[in-house]
């Protein structure tokens, strides 16, 4: 799946958003591109190939282009096609393609951003910036929903809603089963055998992250962590963190400090 990839992109800035018409059968090649770059081929199909795969592009296929990635493109058949040019410091070394099932829509949302950069627009740069994104999030939306839950999932999802939510608060096994509307003992096994992990452990796996999030701020001391998580006292919690991390609460917030000085200098 992309979405991990989309999710860490960070644009600064949109360079283009234009249409070009591409007559059957011209060829191209780019090497190591310079900027991130959004196609939707709405009319005809145009190929891709790099890394030895192949990529479609058409209405229902939306391809994205990164930066330092090369590749052959073949239009194979004719037609126009809309792309957007963005800038990202991340790089990746092959294309990545989204198939949709309402193309129209996304079309309309390449095409609104180009309307708005021809009409020079105030504000044109963010809400450019805003609008890649929002194409990025359906496009990974779209890829979420060719890996819908299975039963079993379905069956445990009111128990993973309920620790997103209540994490800092005592959680039992009861409680969460309760919610499914299974038994104890059956629900214990079936969210382990989904999750890989018991629910307990989930719970204490879900705090240990948001505890990550947390000391990444200057906000509060590591008791005000501690009790923001439900911890009763600061000894539980690092003892917690250091076993789910290998390190200590404090340790993890000076490097994240550090890390994040380096990466502002």
């Amino acid at each position: 799946m992309h979405t991990t990839l989309l999710s860490n992109l960070v644009i600064t800035k949109v360079f283009t958003a234009s249409t070009f018409y591409s007559p059957q059968n011209k060829k191209g090649r780019r090497n190591n591109r310079s900027q991130w770059a959004l196609v939707i081929k709405y009319e005809g199909e145009t190929t891709y190939l790099s890394e030895g795969k192949r990529y479609l592009s058409d209405l229902n296929h939306v391809v994205i282009l990164p930066k330092g990635c090369s590749y052959e493109w073949h239009c194979t058949k004719t037609g126009h096609f809309t792309t957007i040019e963005f800038e990202s410091e991340l790089t990746a070394k092959e294309p990545l393609t989204f198939f949709v099932k309402n193309g129209e829509h996304i079309l309309k949302m390449f095409k609104a951003l180009e309307q708005s950069r021809n009409l020079k627009k105030p504000l044109m740069e963010l809400e450019s910036i805003r609008e890649v994104y929002t194409i990025l999030l359906a496009l990974a939306k779209s890829e979420q929903e060719q890996y819908l839950p299975t039963e079993k999932q379905k069956k445990i999802l009111p128990a993973l809603e309920y620790i997103s939510t209540h994490y800092h608060e005592r959680i039992t096994n009861d409680d969460l089963a309760a919610l499914t509307g299974l038994s104890t003992v059956y629900f214990r096994k079936l969210f382990t055998g989904v999750m890989g992990v018991s629910p307990i452990v989930y719970v204490q796996r879900v705090r240990i992250e948001k505890a990550k999030e947390m000391l990444q701020s200057d906000y509060g001391t590591l008791s005000d962590v501690a009790q923001s998580l439900g911890y009763l006292n600061l000894y539980d919690f690092s003892r917690d963190f250091k076993k789910h991390t290998g390190v200590s609460p404090s340790r993890y917030r000076e490097s994240e400090a550090r890390n994040h000085g380096e990466a502002n200098s």
